[in-house]
């Protein structure tokens, strides 16, 4: 029963991860140990969720309770308090560095390291080289949305085009939250429709989650497979991508707190700390979860 609770709140945190736009589902489900769980809910692999039904719906009910009842406490959040929810984000997103980091190096199979511990030539550059396209993609697209993008309109009357479009939003949405260092809100922030979703879950307005509901669930299906085999096959170089993802998202959250007031700047800072710490435990206690079933798969 303690397990079960467990998954819900790891759920709920996966949730409330992709209400906000540049912070992960998919990195929180690797660091609280439960990616390959996502991967069969969302790959629709009936044999193995028959398998494991449980744990697999107390995830299943804790992300959509997180997506639900939090959509719109963060809508009030970022517009109450901008600087220091988004600082807070910022500590999740800076705590998940190391982590990502740590999976880039384990990833790197043993004949490419030397004798003296560093990597070989080709794998040295072939990861930094992946890294630093993920960054380059990041900062791209930050710069295409400071032209505009974040200005978009929150549309809430229904139309076929627009229903059209929704879906296929949330398809791409889908697919990068599954990716962990991507954010599939955040997809849909560089998209234009980021506001137009939240309100849409915000009030309840059926006629516009139906197609993102339907647009998702393609995105699931289809995505989740491709995504598995992606990290399987070449963990190291998606990684490291994924770090890149994930350092120049902070690009999105920051915030400027440079003329506030000291004490609001403090309070930013502690936020921040909180976030950061936060996920810096549950990483380390995923990694030590994933230890200990590699030793007890061995013996």
């Amino acid at each position: 029963m303690i397990s079960l609770l467990k998954l819900f709140c790891i759920g709920v945190f996966i949730g409330i991860a992709n209400v906000v736009p540049g912070v992960s589902g998919g990195t929180i489900a690797v660091i609280c140990n439960v990616y390959d769980k996502l991967i069969i809910l969302s790959s629709l692999n009936f044999k193995r969720i028959k398998e494991a039904w449980q744990d697999i719906l107390c995830l299943a009910l804790g992300i959509g309770a997180g997506i639900v009842l939090f959509a719109k406490v963060i809508t009030l959040l970022y517009r109450a308090y901008p600087a220091q929810t988004s600082a807070f984000f910022i500590g999740i997103v800076a705590g998940s560095i190391p982590f990502l980091f740590r999976k880039t190096r384990a990833g790197i199979p043993a004949a490419a390291v030397a004798e003296n511990g560093s990597l070989t030539s080709g794998w040295l550059y072939g990861t930094l080289c992946c890294g630093a396209a993920g960054f380059a993609l990041m900062l791209g697209m930050f710069f295409l949305q400071r032209r505009g993008i974040q200005a978009a309109a929150v549309v809430t009357a229904f139309s076929p085009m627009f229903a059209a479009k929704l879906a296929v939003m949330g398809a791409l949405a889908a697919v990068a939250m599954l990716i962990p260092g991507i954010s599939g809100s955040f997809v849909l922030l560089i998209l234009g429709v980021y506001p137009t979703v939240l309100q849409a879950v915000a009030d309840f307005n059926m006629l516009l989650l139906i197609p993102i509901a339907l647009g998702v669930g393609a995105g699931l299906v289809f995505g989740a497979r491709l995504i598995a085999v992606l990290l399987e096959r070449f963990p190291a170089p998606m990684y490291a991508f994924i770090l890149g993802l994930v350092a120049g998202s902070i690009l999105y959250l920051y915030s400027s707190t440079s003329c506030q007031p000291f004490t609001m700047r403090v309070i930013s800072g502690t936020v921040f700390l909180i976030g950061y710490v936060t996920v810096s435990f549950f990483s380390k206690r995923g990694e030590a979860t994933e230890r200990k079933e590699d030793v007890t798969d061995e013996q």
